[in-house]
């Protein structure tokens, strides 16, 4: 098993504190070099290539490496990034994550409709395949519905008969994927939110419809606001897991945010979704037991989703590695 750094725990898709400084190059810079220094030689990329509205825009032209343009306007090449990232103590970029909402809001923003979509994603799913066999990874870890929310405004309320067709649609363009994926020796695993179609439990009849080559990637902090054990879960997929994604939360969505666009802001009621690994109610070590009973040997990637420190909260992940979930093996990573 071995232990990484997801750069998603970095919020960049509100106007926070730095907001501006988060955009320049010297702030990644800094950022990829303190990940090293907390110990973490592998980490996972977001990849969004678009540039509609204001944030993603500004994404594209900082220093965040969250596309094939970004970096190559920024660091000169990919293999130019990757020497970078050696250079620091970064040994590997593993695996990249793709997200069908960024595709969902790119058409929202520039007035196109939901017939658009599944060209559009697929654009973005062989653009990130091509992106890692540039950079060496090996994994495209794939959020194939965008938020419920976001779907109801192009389609309205939650029916059946869309709900149907959309996941028909969305299973056949993976179960392509992963041949065009497999072809360049990489593989796909599929990430489900709490404000996802497949949300919680459905992601079990949605995997039984996906070819067995596509893997899951769950994350636990999604698994527990969505209402289901995360520990259950990894148990039942325990021979399906890829890319496991450990996060961590107390918030209880009692106010069905869920079905909200911008699901992970709510308005309403609690506000903090997630909180730093360690500090919320998910029993990660049980979830840790789960994968070295079932002798999982892939990537796990840690994650302080929108942690409100950046720095601290990279260094209180770190030691909840080492003190706690690993300690009791002592087990080094």
């Amino acid at each position: 098993m071995k232990f990484g750094c997801s750069l998603e725990m970095v919020n960049m898709r509100v106007n926070g504190p730095n907001f501006d400084m988060m955009l320049s190059k010297s702030y990644w810079v800094e950022m990829l070099k303190l990940i090293s220094a907390a110990g973490f030689r592998e980490i996972e990329l977001p990849y969004n290539p678009y540039g509609s509205d204001g944030i993603a825009f500004n994404q594209g032209r900082s220093g965040m490496p969250v596309s094939e343009s970004a970096v190559i306007e920024k660091y000169g090449s990919v293999s130019s990034f990757l020497e970078f990232l050696n250079e620091i103590g970064i040994e590997k970029v593993p695996s990249v994550h793709i997200s069908a909402n960024d595709t969902m809001v790119d058409l929202s923003t520039t007035g196109r409709g939901p017939e658009e979509f599944f060209d559009a994603f697929e654009k973005l799913v062989d653009e990130a395949l091509e992106f890692l066999t540039k950079i060496g990874g090996k994994g495209l870890v794939v959020s194939p519905t965008p938020e419920i929310g976001l779907l109801a405004k192009f389609l309205g309320d939650a029916t059946e008969v869309w709900e149907y067709e959309f996941l028909r649609k969305i299973t056949n363009l993976l179960n392509n994927s992963a041949i065009k994926a497999a072809n360049k020796g990489l593989q796909v695993s599929i990430k489900n939110e709490f404000w996802s179609l497949i949300r919680g439990n459905k992601i079990d009849d949605f995997l039984k419809d996906l070819d067995q080559e596509i893997l899951y990637s769950p994350d636990l902090a999604h698994l527990a606001i969505a209402g289901v054990d995360p520990v259950t879960v990894l148990t039942k997929h325990q021979n399906r897991l890829a890319y496991v994604r450990f996060s961590d939360t107390d918030f209880e969505d009692e106010e069905n945010n869920y079905k909200s666009i911008n699901a992970e802001l709510p308005i309403n009621g609690s506000q903090l979704v997630y909180r730093d690994l360690g500090d919320g109610k998910v029993d990660i070590q049980a979830c840790y037991k789960v994968l070295v009973n079932s002798h999982y040997d892939g990537w796990v990637f840690c994650e302080s989703k929108k942690t409100f420190n950046v720095y601290r909260g990279l260094l209180k992940m770190r030691w909840f590695i080492d003190h706690v979930i690993t300690k009791s093996r002592g087990i080094s990573v």
